[in-house]
């Protein structure tokens, strides 16, 4: 058997919590070249307002609804979407800037794949969305 064969069983990622912000909790784990985030907001809490330059992501809704607003900082395009749990996926592009906001009464879970850490210093960019 080939040693990657021998290795393909099962594989186990532990996700590392950010507890800097109140009411919000984030955890990332590195799954290959992907990151897996899962940030869980408190109802009535507001995360994000900031853009990135190089990172992309693709998230969902778990839990609570969620009030998602999104502004891209050149154009200023601005929308917003409520998401209900496990509805819909959204793509996140470079240089939309985005915040939510856990309008549900339970906590609310968000569920993010991306190329970077969500919150990289070098390519997180403060922006008032909400």
């Amino acid at each position: 058997m080939a040693e990657n064969e021998a290795n393909s069983f099962i594989q186990v990622f532990r996700f590392v919590d950010d507890t800097s912000k109140p009411g919000r909790v984030l955890s990332t784990a590195k799954i290959g070249d992907v990151y897996m985030t899962r940030l869980t907001l408190e109802p009535g809490v507001t995360s994000g307002n900031y853009y990135h330059k190089q990172t992309r992501v693709m998230f969902y809704s778990s839990g609570s609804p969620v009030l998602a607003a999104f502004e891209h900082v050149r154009t200023k395009e601005r929308k917003e979407i409520l998401l209900q749990p496990r509805e819909l996926a959204i793509h996140w592009p470079e240089y939309v800037a985005i915040a939510t906001k856990n309008v549900g009464s339970e906590p609310a879970v968000l569920v993010f794949f991306s190329n970077n850490p969500l919150r990289l210093p070098e390519d997180t960019f403060e922006y008032r969305v909400l």
